[in-house]
């Protein structure tokens, strides 16, 4: 029977939660975050094959999923982050008006190709000195909004025996799912059991 054990009762359902796996649980300032896509990948696929779990996996990183096994179910916010207006509107007046701003004279000899370099420079410094840093703080929140949206249409959370939480920019999602389902056991700890206490 499909989603159920030998036993015929219904299999019981993991979430496992990497929004971005190259974040780890470490507060400490001097650890390096250290890209844990095996560790994710194995403690799904443990899951899925020893403890017969239904594992669904949630992330904002399109790349690094191909070792997963078949039986987890990919969850990608990607998409839906790229085309969130916040970045749309960066992209905007960070990038694309300053390029149509200079574009008229950028094709008028060595001052104009000077002037779209300098206009290039500019937009990238404000890119990686004000957004990225601003950015850094608001996507775990941008992230779980998105979640909500998208993810839980698909993922009843009634029906999950545990949520894993694998990377800080997963907390404000997996706090929100714990506020709203009290009897849902969400934890950060990697145990390769349903059964170990959270």
């Amino acid at each position: 029977m499909p989603g159920g054990g030998m036993d015929g009762a219904r299999a019981p359902r993991v979430l496992v939660v990497a929004m971005d796996p190259g974040l780890t649980m470490d507060p400490r300032p001097n650890v390096k975050p250290v890209r844990q896509y095996r560790r994710i990948i194995g403690l799904a696929g443990h899951f899925a094959a020893a403890e017969g779990a239904r594992v669904e996996l949630l992330t904002a990183e399109s790349d690094g999923w191909d070792d997963l096994d078949g039986r987890v179910r990919l969850h990608r916010l990607d998409r839906a982050e790229a085309g969130h207006p916040l970045l749309w509107l960066e992209r905007t007046l960070v990038f694309r008006l300053p390029r149509l701003v200079v574009r008229p004279v950028a094709r008028r000899g060595r001052r104009g190709a000077r002037l779209d370099r300098a206009r290039t420079m500019a937009s990238r410094r404000v890119h990686r000195r004000l957004f990225v840093p601003f950015y850094r703080h608001v996507r775990p929140l941008l992230l779980a909004r998105i979640a909500r949206r998208h993810v839980l249409r698909d993922v009843d959370p009634a029906g999950l025996a545990r949520v894993v939480v694998m990377d800080r920019t997963s907390v404000p999602f997996a706090r929100w799912l714990a506020r709203r389902n009290p009897g849902l056991i969400v934890t950060t700890r990697q145990d390769r059991s349903l059964d170990a206490a959270p």
